[in-house]
């Protein structure tokens, strides 16, 4: 039998004792949580385009869901730090992922990797209690650690060229098979496929872009669309949990935000045509959600734009990230159209404990984000505490290194993250 069926027979019956006893009737928690990370999404960034009426979904999500602001660290932290830190309710200090990168014990400099993580992740204590998880792309998930479900770690993205299969991109192993045929590849996306994000006319000749950020768009875009499309496949397995990672708004920021910033140049479009993709993903998800199910969409930091040093030259990097990311939750138990204020990043995993029914540890930092919940939902179903979810058995390594390293630190430099 589904562990789902065992927890709603278990609660039904919860429910018929506690009208015997003359409590109020609880409310079951969601039969199935569905979180969809946007890496730098940022509701400024797409007024705009919101008001224009291109991002349909999102406004969606603003009428019918309860939104708002995720206040991420300050000082701003690169993208590994904070979706460790969505994903454990943990401080840096305590969760052991410092960055991008890090000096191995040979001297090498490495990308930091899933085993160097000290505390237990969501999906480890979804796992624990008989949640079966599917986990898609997020960040620092490779060498793929074993889980209740499944598992795509980030490094599926690398190397999908040459179709090199590392060892452990996914949990079980074989599910490779499975996603390996659904991985998209640069080369796989032709100019007429693109060009609702790179407009196929453009040519570095009439445009003023260097060829490269061509490719690059392209290789984001098969990232994201190989992502998409293993979430998806995961979600047929019918898991409990299922959560996906999509970096490509934080990437387009980076290297178009000088165009859009520009009043009129063609190139400013790239931020907004990739928003108004990620807006039909978003729906897709939208789909999904049923009577039986909470739909948690967030980012970990939102996009300020380049700021300048003293001398006057453009700072590149964390700087360019903003305090504010997004925060959304729409389906069961949620109150349409509400305000979630003073939302911070280690307040997901609470808030996802809560929902499923489980108790928050009271050493996670993060609160569960009560406003946006219904009050009979909250009401019936009071927030519970455990002392603590870490049970000792993990223990930390060192980064390993990879085949595909340079690589990373290729896109790293890209980016301007490190030297």
């Amino acid at each position: 039998m589904h562990v789902r069926t065992v927890r709603a027979a278990l609660t039904m019956a919860l429910v018929c004792l506690t009208g015997l006893a003359g409590c109020s009737t609880e409310i079951a928690p969601p039969a199935r949580v569905i979180v969809v990370g946007m890496d730098a999404a940022d509701w400024g960034v797409m007024k705009n385009i919101l008001d224009q009426g291109k991002l349909p979904h999102f406004s969606r999500l603003l009428a019918e869901g309860a939104t708002g602001r995720l206040e991420t660290f300050i000082p701003l932290r690169k993208s590994p730090i904070l979706w460790t830190s969505i994903a454990t309710s943990k401080y840096p200090d305590e969760h052991g992922i410092g960055g991008f990168v890090k000096a191995a014990s040979s001297g090498e400099t490495v990308p930091f990797t899933g085993n160097t993580r000290r505390v237990k992740a969501l999906w480890d204590i979804l796992g624990d209690r008989g949640y079966t998880v599917g986990i898609v792309g997020w960040m620092v998930t490779w060498p793929a650690e074993e889980v209740n479900g499944y598992l795509v770690s980030d490094y599926v993205q690398y190397e999908t060229e040459n179709k090199i299969k590392l060892d452990k991109q996914t949990y079980p192993e074989e599910l490779f098979e499975e996603i390996d045929p659904i991985r998209v590849t640069r080369a796989d996306v032709s100019d007429e496929d693109f060009d609702h994000l790179f407009p196929a006319e453009f040519t570095p000749e009439t445009h003023g872009y260097a060829p490269w950020q061509k490719d690059y768009v392209k290789m984001i875009f098969a990232t994201d669309e190989t992502f998409r499309r293993a979430a998806f496949h995961l979600y047929e397995k019918d898991v409990d949990f299922l959560a996906v990672y999509f970096n490509g708004i934080d990437s387009m920021c980076h290297n178009f935000w000088d165009y859009w910033k520009r009043p009129g140049h063609p190139l400013g479009c790239i931020i907004d045509n990739y928003y108004i993709w990620m807006d039909e993903v978003l729906g897709q998800f939208m789909e999904l959600v049923d009577d039986e199910t909470l739909l948690i969409v967030c980012s970990d930091h939102g996009f300020y734009g380049p700021r300048r040093a003293k001398d006057g030259s453009l700072m590149l990097g964390v700087q360019m990230h903003g305090r504010y990311g997004v925060i959304g939750l729409m389906g069961k138990g949620v109150r349409r159209g509400s305000r979630i204020i003073d939302a911070g990043i280690l307040d997901i995993t609470p808030t996802i404990l809560y929902a499923l029914g489980l108790p928050v540890a009271r050493d996670m930092h993060g609160k569960v984000l009560t406003d946006g919940f219904q009050a009979e939902f909250m009401k019936s179903r009071p927030v519970e505490f455990i002392a603590t979810y870490e049970t000792g058995d993990r223990v930390a390594g060192e980064p390993l290194s990879s085949p595909v390293d340079d690589k990373i630190k290729e896109r790293l430099r890209a980016l301007g993250y490190i030297q």
